[in-house]
This record gives C-alpha cells, structure tokens and sequence, in this order.
C-alpha cells in the first residue's frame, strides 16, 4: 500500500491538504459501508500525519529492511510524476554525483 497514493497527496503537501484529503476520502468512503477502504485510508493518514512523517515514508517506505538510497531513487521514479517531489531530477543528479564519487574514492 502506497499512503500517498490512496490520499492523494504528495510528501510537500501541508499538513492541512492531508486533513482534507482524508475528509474528502471518508466521505467518499464511510466506514459503515466501506470498512476495507477505511481501513487502509486510516492507515495512511496516520502514517502522513504530519511533514516528517511524509518525507520519512517517502525516502523510505519499507521501514522493515531500509534501502540504499540508489534503490529508493529507482523506486521513486516508478512513481507517476505528478507526486514526486519539486526539485526531484535535481536531487537525484546530486544523488547519482555523491554516489559516483565516493565509489570512486573507495578505488
């Protein structure tokens, strides 16, 4: 389950576009009717509480087993572009430049 993906919401949203997404949400879906969707809804918000939250589920989504950051990068960009975050191609050409010269300092 991808949290942002079921609000709708990016990891720069504040914190009051995530209120309102799950608002919006459990209107759409009730849980007296929807107990499936609730659930999962209730899940994300709780996980996108608040701007850390976001960015913590963001740069590391499976807290179970963390990734290397290359890793996390080739997540991301799976992801449709609409949700990446402003300044994305940048960060990861700072990214892919960090990593290159430190493997090559590692030689």
């Amino acid at each position: 389950m991808n949290p942002f993906l079921t609000l709708d919401v990016t990891p720069d949203s504040t914190d009051e576009e995530v209120r309102a997404a799950y608002t919006r949400l459990l209107r759409k879906y009730p849980p007296e009717h929807f107990p499936e969707e609730f659930q999962m809804i209730q899940e994300s918000a709780t996980m996108l509480r608040t701007a850390r939250d976001r960015w913590g589920v963001w740069f590391n989504p499976n807290t179970e087993e963390p990734k290397s950051p290359l890793e996390a990068l080739q997540d991301f960009q799976k992801l449709p572009a609409r949700i990446r975050p402003p300044g994305f191609d940048a960060f990861k050409a700072l990214l892919r430049d960090s990593c290159a010269a430190t493997q090559k300092n590692q030689k």
